[in-house]
């Protein structure tokens, strides 16, 4: 069992917040650990698979991840990563009070007033007493923001999780399930029935999400349409975008947000 690392305090609580801004390499891992305050993961580039006990989230820039205090919690890196991540006291969750889902882990919708908080809590440009305000207003934020459901459920078998994390990783759209199958010392069979079992897609229409969720991070570092397509193994752009509206409900032109610059510490 891997040990459990209790990384507190990260501030005082008359502080009640802080902040860090973290690179992290394709492939990098954070071991078990949790915080004895509240946790926003905002990653302004790059796509991370982070795991709460029974639960895995795949995190692109479009999403945010709320971890509540002391909630164990790992994660993966699987492209090249900046993360955002800010921690909040129980004090000052507590003055929220319309944060009814404080204690639960959820996904939310980066909007463009969620992202401008983000980038004004890691602007040297601002006083502490107006990023704590920030600070305070993100949490409003969070009580209001839609909640999403996990875009891309991993599989919990240890050997269809190995595959799954290698194919968004190493960018094995096109290999034929037989192969991974065998990659994962199982029968075809076997390996389509888990698949659904664990995810509740057939590995298909699972990999077609998971190319989705790919898209994400390489639209979002300005990666042309046609580009993105032909990386992620579809026949061109038209595919990719009929793909892309099927799963997301919109394009890829009209689901990306401005572009927006994030301050590093």
């Amino acid at each position: 069992m891997p040990t459990i690392i209790d990384r507190t305090p990260i501030h005082d609580d008359a502080v009640g917040w802080s902040r860090g801004a973290i690179s992290y390499a394709r492939g990098e891992v954070d071991p078990p650990h949790h915080h004895s305050q509240g946790q926003l993961l905002f990653a302004t580039k790059g796509v991370m698979l982070v795991e709460t006990g029974s639960q895995r989230w795949v995190i692109p820039p479009q999403r945010a991840l709320w971890i509540p205090p002391f909630q164990e919690h790992t994660y993966s890196v699987l492209s090249a990563t900046e993360l955002r991540a800010v921690w909040f006291s129980p004090t000052l969750i507590d003055r929220c009070e319309p944060f009814i889902h404080r204690d639960e882990v959820h996904v939310i919708i980066a909007t463009p007033l969620f992202k401008e908080l983000i980038a004004g809590l890691f602007s040297a440009e601002y006083r502490p007493t107006s990023q704590l305000s920030m600070a305070v207003l993100l949490l409003e934020i969070l009580s209001e923001t839609q909640h999403v459901s996990a875009e891309l459920p991993m599989p919990v078998d240890e050997r269809l999780h190995r595959i799954a994390r290698d194919i968004i990783a190493g960018d094995l759209w096109t290999v034929p399930m037989e192969q991974l199958a065998e990659r994962a010392a199982m029968s075809e069979r076997t390996f389509s029935r888990l698949f659904i079992k664990d995810t509740g897609f057939s590995f298909r229409n699972w990999r077609q999400r998971a190319r989705i969720c790919a898209s994400l991070d390489l639209l979002a570092n300005d990666i042309p349409i046609k580009q993105v397509a032909w990386k992620l193994g579809f026949s061109g752009p038209a595919a990719f975008a009929a793909a892309f509206r099927s799963i997301i409900g919109a394009t890829p032109g009209e689901f990306l947000p401005e572009r927006k610059d994030f301050p590093a510490l």
